[in-house]
């Protein structure tokens, strides 16, 4: 059996202007069920490690307060480098784990004139997500049959 965990970035709803987020990113991992109980223990240990064995109360991790320039949110101040080097640390787990990553990105800006295209679309192409939604779980149900 494999978990699949799927998050997204970029969700505007229908919003296909937004300056400050054009893309629409919608991804996740999946991982053995056997092995995700250690992948979990290994991946708290090193945020419990970076933030020097005090890891903190509600602790949510978001790429964009880890990689932002300055660091936001609990990453707020923490050196760059240092914020970099853990975001390498955490994807090389998921290699060293043998887990896939799996997502799909979509510039929105081509999605506002979708609905001008003279065809029938079996989602509404001013929501970017049910797009996204719709390919990934298709792409993961393909990954299932072909790859595992």
């Amino acid at each position: 059996m494999h978990f699949y965990y799927i998050d997204e970035s970029g969700d505007t709803g229908g919003n296909l202007n937004d300056p400050h987020q054009p893309v629409i990113v919608l991804g996740g991992i999946s991982v053995r069920d056997e092995g995700w109980n250690q992948t979990q223990r290994v991946f708290r240990q090193r945020l419990t490690d970076f933030f020097q064995g005090n890891l903190p109360e509600d602790f949510e991790l978001h790429a964009d307060d880890l990689l932002s320039p300055t660091g936001d949110g609990f990453f707020c101040g923490i050196d760059s480098e240092r914020r970099y080097q853990l975001a390498i640390d955490l994807l090389q787990l998921l290699t060293d784990r043998s887990h896939h990553v799996h997502y799909i990105a979509i510039d929105k800006r081509r999605l506002r004139n979708a609905d001008q295209l003279g065809m029938v679309l079996s989602f509404n192409p001013r929501r970017p997500y049910l797009l996204a939604f719709d390919h990934l779980i298709t792409y993961i149900n393909w990954f299932v049959r072909n790859r595992l």
